[in-house]
């Protein structure tokens, strides 16, 4: 085998024939010609074998043995007699416009997703701002929103923070089956949201049999208009959060009022964890608290019932009847803090019951909005929210 013969082997591309060899430096350029001798017109679809002349094109390959590969191609151009034009052979290795070939932009690409462009610039010996390019174009031409959104019947609805304190909150969809992101949504407008599944079209939205999404009434109202065949659930996270933030008022305020006692201190954390999951220890330093507070008691009582009826209602209208039972009991505790929470449960009673059918929670895409802040940290903050959410797709592709 000769050293052409090899470097061919090596580079694997159709009807393409190396020439010459020529090392410089830490580059290797491959001279090297496409032995097409015909081609069909791209505006008659005729065949033709006239070639009226060869162009050069140079391409970056990918690197060997640490060497950077740069392709001089002699490529021919065609003239169609039939039709008067001339057009120039299309390599099925890269596109027309770029200069670097299919399998060196998938190798940029695939370093993009776990490092900074600046970093990937650095490694592959380009300009950050055209690994920035390349990354951009090749994600645009691979991500199909409409074919992420076939077959999804759970949908989760969600929302992070772009720019960290300017209040400035993207809408995050996942798929809550398959675990995935779907798209995200420069805001959390209600308007915003109709109008992206408006535009996704009517099988899209029909499909949806239910839907998860915090304590936010634009989102429960663009899922009412948008998903006719959806039962839509409060996120149980989001609904016990705002109780333990009642239950933790009442701590503030005995450990304002009792700065010296002991049993008031370090009690957070215990008071959010369900009597089950606590040592014995634990539960000492609880009952000490309680003797000392009979109504923090009565709170954590009652906190601790409405957790097990997400744990026991075995349907949405049990539920109601449970969580009817639970407000009236609450409400004797008249405490002004416990009394807003109650007011949010009667507010949204259907929403909240609905977990009893449909089981499903938001717990998916909290965990997926961890990968939106990894890609954000990586890029040291992504001010473009366009760009954000490209990164985000390309990684759960």
């Amino acid at each position: 085998m000769t050293e052409n013969n090899f470097y061919e082997t090596l580079l694997n591309l159709p009807a393409l024939r190396v020439e010459q060899i020529e090392p410089t430096g830490n580059r290797l350029i491959i001279h090297c010609h496409m032995l097409t001798e015909k081609d069909t017109c791209p505006s008659c679809q005729k065949e033709t074998t006239r070639i009226n002349q060869y162009t050069e094109r140079t391409l970056r390959d990918l690197s060997i043995v640490g060497k950077e590969v740069r392709l001089k191609i002699r490529i021919p151009q065609f003239y169609c007699s039939e039709c008067n034009r001339y057009f120039t052979h299309e390599l099925s290795f890269a596109d027309s416009n770029k200069s670097y070939t299919h399998r060196q932009s998938k190798w940029i690409f695939e370093l993009c997703n776990s490092q900074p462009f600046t970093e990937v610039a650095a490694l592959v010996n380009m300009s950050h701002k055209a690994v920035e390019n390349l990354y951009f174009d090749r994600v645009k031409q691979e991500i199909n929103v409409k074919e992420r959104f076939k077959n999804v019947r759970k949908l989760g609805i969600d929302e992070i923070s772009h720019r960290k304190g300017k209040k400035d909150y993207c809408c995050v969809l996942t798929d809550l089956e398959r675990g995935i992101e779907l798209d995200i949504l420069p805001n959390r407008k209600k308007e915003t949201i109709i109008a992206y599944f408006k535009a996704l079209g009517d099988e899209i939205c029909q499909q949806i049999q239910a839907v998860a999404c915090d304590i936010w009434e634009p989102y429960i109202l663009a899922a009412r208009h948008c998903f006719p065949n959806a039962e839509i659930t409060l996120d149980r996270f989001h609904v016990v959060k705002s109780l333990n933030e009642s239950l933790d008022d009442i701590r503030k305020s005995l450990r304002q009022e009792y700065k010296n006692k002991e049993e008031y201190k370090k009690l957070k954390w215990l008071l959010y964890k369900q009597p089950k999951n606590c040592t014995q220890e634990q539960l000492d330093i609880l009952h000490n608290a309680f003797i000392q507070s009979p109504t923090l008691n009565q709170f954590y009582i009652q906190r601790n019932r409405f957790h097990t009826i997400y744990d026991t209602a075995t349907n949405s209208e049990e539920m109601k009847e449970l969580l009817n039972i639970w407000t009236q009991q609450a409400l004797k505790l008249e405490q002004p803090t416990l009394n807003k929470f109650v007011k949010t449960v009667q507010n949204w009673m259907s929403n909240i019951a609905s977990f009893a059918n449909t089981r499903i929670s938001n717990a998916v895409t909290e965990g997926l909005n961890n990968l939106i802040r990894y890609v954000k940290r990586i890029s040291f903050g992504i001010p473009n929210f366009e760009h954000l959410r490209l990164r985000v797709l390309a990684k759960s592709c």
